[in-house]
């Protein structure tokens, strides 16, 4: 007989442990859902962040490509008017350097007319209109020389 009642014993106390153990699953799966959607929802939101995070830097580094695209155009116009700088004073100088030589140039007509002219009356081979002709030359080269010199002083003072 006490083999019995602690048989009965043992099977009810097996039977309640197995009623609590279903009805207990019942509620974990509910909260394993809503465990399951709420880590699904802070996921989402991490994503978002993340994905937000990874727009600023783009934006920042387009900021920057733009900075530096812009830097790079204003160095590039600087040495463009250096450059362009530089040939006008090289053209100035070459200007300058042309009229030098202009000057000199009817400097020395003026001289070797003024010989060949002195040379050829001690000669007597000039007539009154060639030593008038020689002469005409000579003040047109002489014009010449100070329109050269005028221009040069003006070249001059641009340098």
């Amino acid at each position: 007989m006490i083999r019995i009642i602690t048989l009965l014993a043992v099977g009810l106390f097996c039977q309640i442990s197995l009623a609590q153990e279903t009805s207990v699953p019942t509620t974990p799966v509910e909260n394993t859902e809503q465990m399951e959607q709420a880590r699904i929802l802070q996921e989402a939101k991490e994503a978002e962040e993340a994905q937000k995070k990874v727009e600023k830097a783009i934006a920042k580094a387009e900021k920057e490509a733009k900075k530096l695209e812009k830097a790079q155009k204003r160095a590039e116009k600087a040495q463009k008017k250096a450059e362009s700088e530089l040939k006008k004073r090289e053209k100035l100088s070459s200007e300058i350097d042309s009229k030098r030589r202009s000057i000199a140039k009817d400097q020395k007509k003026i001289e070797k007319l003024q010989k060949k002219m002195v040379k050829d009356e001690k000669k007597g081979k000039l007539s009154p209109l060639a030593i008038e002709k020689l002469n005409k030359k000579i003040d047109k080269l002489e014009k010449g020389i100070e329109k050269d010199k005028e221009k040069l002083r003006k070249l001059e003072s641009k340098q």
